[in-house]
């Protein structure tokens, strides 16, 4: 009896619980009824990816905002495209490495999305038809036939041929033969110029003491010392050597890019030495006059340094003459007449009629040597390579600017000088403002030439 009252309870229990279960349910599906189920919800505008592959020369590359820039190799198409979100970089070898490690100029196989203009990936070009040329110096670019020419192998550039320093890009003239740079070739003709080292500038100051010897700096900058020399040399610290005669002095210098150092040589100016003056009487009068082996106009007192010197006079019809003799006096007239063939010596009165001849017939002879090749406004650069023609170039602009041909000083533009040929080195300089250098080739072509040139940096407008 007692058992069945248990069973009975225990029945009712589950019932309640059953009820109780299906209240909650049906609580459950009446909140849900009032909710509207959302269906998924697809964007119909957003556009596939679109992948683009080109062969092509980095240009420019914006750190900052992430962009590049590349330009098709022998086309001027150009594209700029993000590289932000995990692009494929490699370099030729197939390693991974950063996008500054990349430098302008470079040859790349790259893939882009056309639609997001954003870059996929960018592999240095491995190909078998590409060539990069490193740590090339002493290249002589020829902006007339296009070509730049390494260790007496010459190259063909192509008609959209770019080239680059630091993060710029720049014109092909303003390589110098000084900088050392990497060469980007397809097919054997160049594509691409990159300046590893450029070059800055060099100004002597206090320098008179060596006017007539020689300086010497850098990899190839030995030139002779002259007034107002301005010194196109790679960047870089060196060893500045200058020397005339027996006096040799040395200076250590640092070359920036694209910036003017002076450096004064006051410290190692040579000393002066004790002159004398000695005024040569010969006869015959037109007899060529040799001291220390160089010939001499012997119409006035020369000035030599105290010591042994040695003479030699030669004349036609007379027997030479050679001697030593010593300086150590401040002024002495020296005479030497020359005996002829015959064995007599020339009279005075003849004598003076030969020196006037002879006066007339050394100044046309020194005017033929130091005029032939110019005019009253026409410089004449002393160069020795090229050959000088009878044509000129002119330096326009930029107006006010110093000019320097192969380091010499020609003069300020507008300024003519004689046309050379080969490739030379000009020069543009300017206080406060930032010197510039542009390579010129010239040929024997007939004509005259005329340089126009932009106006210089100026040093100011840097200043933030």
């Amino acid at each position: 009896m007692r058992m069945q009252k248990m069973n009975k309870k225990k029945r009712i229990m589950i019932k309640y619980v059953k009820l109780l279960l299906i209240f909650m349910c049906m609580c459950f599906l009446s909140a849900g009824c009032g909710k509207k189920i959302m269906a998924p919800v697809y964007d119909d505008e957003v556009e596939p990816v679109n992948e683009i592959t080109m062969f092509a020369i980095i240009t420019n590359r914006d750190e900052v905002n992430e962009k590049i820039t590349l330009r098709a190799v022998n086309y001027t198409t150009e594209v700029t495209l993000s590289y932000n979100g995990g692009a494929d970089v490699k370099d030729k070898y197939g390693s991974i490495v950063s996008m500054t490690q990349i430098e302008l100029g470079s040859v790349v196989d790259i893939v882009y999305d056309s639609n997001r203009d954003k870059l996929i990936s960018l592999h240095i070009s491995n190909a078998e038809k590409v060539q990069k040329m490193e740590e090339v110096s002493g290249a002589i670019v020829d902006n007339v036939k296009q070509t730049v020419t390494v260790n007496g192998t010459t190259y063909q550039m192509s008609d959209s041929a770019s080239a680059f320093s630091n993060n710029d890009e720049i014109e092909v003239n303003e390589i110098c033969s000084e900088d050392q740079i990497t060469l980007w070739l397809y097919n054997d003709i160049i594509c691409s110029i990159y300046v590893e080292l450029g070059h800055g500038y060099v100004r002597l100051s206090d320098y008179a003491s060596y006017v007539g010897g020689m300086v010497e700096i850098g990899y190839d900058v030995i030139v002779p010392v002259t007034e107002d020399m301005l010194l196109t040399v790679r960047e870089g610290e060196y060893t500045l050597r200058i020397a005339k005669g027996d006096d040799v002095g040395t200076k250590a210098v640092k070359v920036i890019r694209n910036q003017e150092i002076d450096v004064s040589l006051a410290d190692i100016a040579i000393e002066p030495k004790q002159m004398g003056s000695v005024l040569f009487k010969v006869t015959p009068s037109d007899a060529a006059v040799y001291l220390d082996g160089k010939r001499i106009n012997t119409e006035g007192a020369i000035d030599m340094v105290y010591g042994k010197h040695n003479i030699y006079i030669t004349a036609e019809g007379y027997d030479s003459y050679s001697a030593s003799f010593n300086v150590n006096y401040a002024y002495k007239i020296k005479e030497y007449k020359l005996t002829s063939k015959d064995g007599k010596t020339e009279k005075d009165s003849a004598s003076t009629t030969e020196k006037n001849n002879t006066k007339k017939t050394t100044e046309n002879g020194t005017t033929t040597e130091t005029t032939t090749t110019q005019s009253d406004t026409t410089k004449t650069p002393n160069t020795d390579t090229g050959k000088k023609t009878k044509n000129k170039v002119t330096v326009s602009t930029p107006s006010g600017a110093s000019v320097y041909f192969d380091g010499e000083y020609i003069g300020i533009a507008p300024i003519s000088f004689t046309k050379v040929t080969g490739s030379h080195i000009i020069t543009l300089s300017k206080a406060g403002y930032l010197s510039k250098s542009y390579t010129v080739t010239f040929t024997d072509d007939g004509k005259d030439s005329n340089l126009k040139y932009e106006e210089l940096v100026s040093i100011s407008s840097l200043i933030e």
